[in-house]
């Protein structure tokens, strides 16, 4: 190992401790509880700002426990839960019947809006799970595609591949490429690979895309409309976090991209802990 690996892995180990060592305080001390609704993407940001607020000093405690992400917001709502991620999109679904913004600002300024009394978002990362057309590149070029508005050019009928199953709203929004049946395939590189192959189209979110490692010869069909934003946020209980936390939080969203919590989430897939992953990120970007 390198004298910058044995530094970088030095200083992860570091961010790590300080979330243990900020979690068993003195019982008179209570600490911020972050959560997370069990999935890799959200166990992975919940590290990350975990680990983000304890360097700031702050005792924070991460449970291992999972919970619905409208379960998680209640939580926070009635100060049970002190923060945790979640997309604007997913957000603002929860808390109007039938949201009718899509583009991340729109997205972000309804939530805003419709948040419970106590309950406060951060800034946005540079994160997107929106989902998204994923398209063979001959394809694209052969049927002079450049936009979701355009998928209806494809041949009618091809395959809709997906690694799970999509909202209604998003199976509406990708209708004008005029599908066949939707398949369900275990992996995003499955998926990828199925589309590179031809005759299929795939449907993914941007994190399970960015993802994957090869992505040559497909491409996501861009769109100005829906389907809905999907931005990483973290929610959290209105007063309880300091001007140094909320800075820290904010440095995340301005280093955390897409393509950088995409690698760590594939770890974390393939087994590592979400804290260590999370730490080494911390270290490196100086959050």
């Amino acid at each position: 190992m390198g004298i910058q690996q044995r530094i970088t892995a030095a200083v992860a180990a570091a961010v790590i401790a300080a979330v243990s060592l900020t979690a068993c305080g003195n019982d008179d001390d209570p600490a911020l509880t972050v959560g997370h609704d069990g999935s890799a993407e959200s166990r992975t940001a919940a590290a990350i700002y975990a680990g983000a607020l304890a360097g700031t000093g702050l005792k924070v405690q991460r449970t291992d426990d999972s919970a619905p992400q409208d379960e998680l917001l209640d939580r926070v709502a009635s100060g049970d839960l002190g923060l945790y991620p979640s997309f604007t999109g997913d957000l603002l679904v929860q808390l109007t019947p039938a949201p009718t913004a899509v583009t991340a600002d729109d997205v972000l300024a309804d939530v805003n809006r419709s948040l419970p009394q106590n309950v406060s978002v951060g800034d946005p990362a540079l994160v997107s799970d929106r989902w998204q057309i994923l398209a063979p590149q001959k394809a694209i070029e052969g049927a002079g595609v450049e936009s979701l508005a355009d998928c209806g050019k494809f041949p009618t009928g091809l395959p809709l591949v997906v690694t799970k199953a999509p909202p209604t709203s998003v199976l509406d929004a990708v209708a004008v490429c005029h599908h066949g049946p939707v398949k369900t395939v275990a992996t995003a590189d499955e998926l990828v690979s199925a589309v590179r192959g031809g005759g299929v189209l795939g449907l993914t979110t941007a994190l399970d895309a960015a993802s994957v490692e090869d992505l040559t010869d497909v491409q996501t069909l861009k769109s100005d409309g829906a389907p809905i934003a999907q931005q990483l946020v973290p929610v959290y209980a209105s007063g309880h976090l300091g001007k140094l936390q909320l800075k820290a939080l904010s440095r995340v969203a301005g280093d955390l991209t897409t393509a950088d919590l995409a690698q760590m989430v594939r770890e974390v897939r393939e087994g590592s802990d979400p804290r260590a992953v999370a730490g080494e990120w911390l270290s490196t970007h100086g959050a």
